[in-house]
């Protein structure tokens, strides 16, 4: 019999994704995002009077000699910042499924790709995860270091291991995401939520306002094996990873039919609202997920 976490390793070779932002980056720390910072950038702001910017190489003759009254102008660029880049995971009992895909390599191989990507691109990388409280082990705190994709899959993984060691038990809900977000502070970051979304309507509401003022990108992870796949005909014992709840079913033809119909309308109103939140569009990270599609869906949904 295969150990559970066989399949949960750290060696891998993190995929290196592109994002970009449209709002003003507000840290001092050189990247690659615009601020409102005047300074050496090569994004040109307008002109200043020679007076209040006393930088002469900086002249535009051409503005200069259409004033009136007549005064030198020098050219005024805004300086480039970095952002901070976070990761928050839903570590909740459902994302403990093994299917077609497994969930918690998915999600270990994304946060490090994730990690390499913002600090290749000059950003400040960090992670909280939580169930119905923060976990103490998925906290890194911002960091430029360059080695912190590889250190972050060694400490995520030693945590999957750990917890599979024990019993795991059932009932172990989302309700600490909205505290763990708040706890992000006031200063606006890209945010990855990482979940398969499985949650009340209460919970995913109180999770959306808890993170507003960020820009938000949810990141789905569901398998299809959970909906599709069940046997066509005959009783079948179901169980509710987040509660542990068994019920017992007779499948037949019209109950497939039912649960595919509900996947799909379960589907479209998580997606309906996650968009009237006023988070990006969600990015559906399916099984054997490519870097280039990751970079399309974050470049082309820029919020």
């Amino acid at each position: 019999m295969r150990h559970p976490t066989a399949l949960v390793h750290a060696d891998f070779e993190p995929r290196q994704f592109f994002y970009n932002v449209h709002w003003r980056a507000q840290s001092y720390h050189v990247g690659a995002n615009l601020t409102n910072h005047a300074g050496n950038g090569s994004d040109f702001a307008g002109f200043a009077s020679l007076l209040a910017c006393p930088d002469p190489k900086r002249i535009d003759i051409r503005a200069s000699v259409r004033t009136v009254p007549k005064q030198w102008l020098v050219r005024t660029y805004l300086e480039r910042a970095a952002v901070r880049v976070y990761a928050i995971v839903d570590l909740s009992s459902s994302m403990w499924f093994e299917g077609e895909a497994h969930m918690r390599q998915q999600v270990t191989e994304f946060v490090c790709s994730l990690a390499w990507s913002a600090n290749r691109q000059g950003d400040a990388f960090g992670m909280c995860g939580a169930d119905t409280a923060e976990q103490a082990a998925w906290q890194v705190l911002p960091s430029f270091q360059p080695g912190t994709a590889q250190a972050l899959a060694q400490q995520v993984t030693q945590y999957w291991q750990q917890a599979a060691s024990q019993p795991h038990a059932a009932g172990r809900t989302a309700s600490g995401l909205p505290q763990t977000i708040m706890s992000l502070g006031p200063q606006r970051a890209l945010v990855f939520l990482v979940s398969d979304f499985y949650w009340p309507d209460a919970l995913l509401q109180q999770t959306l306002t808890a993170a507003q003022q960020h820009d938000v990108v949810p990141v789905v992870l569901r398998d299809r094996t959970a909906t599709t796949g069940l046997p066509a005909f005959g009783w079948a014992r179901l169980r509710d990873m987040e509660t542990g709840e068994v019920r017992s079913w007779m499948l037949r033809r019209r109950l497939h039919q039912q649960i595919a119909d509900h996947a799909a309308q379960q589907t479209d109103v998580l997606n309906a609202s996650l968009l009237k939140a006023g988070t990006r569009s969600p990015l559906w990270l399916n099984p054997g997920w490519r870097a280039e599609d990751v970079s399309r869906h974050l470049m082309e949904t820029m919020a």
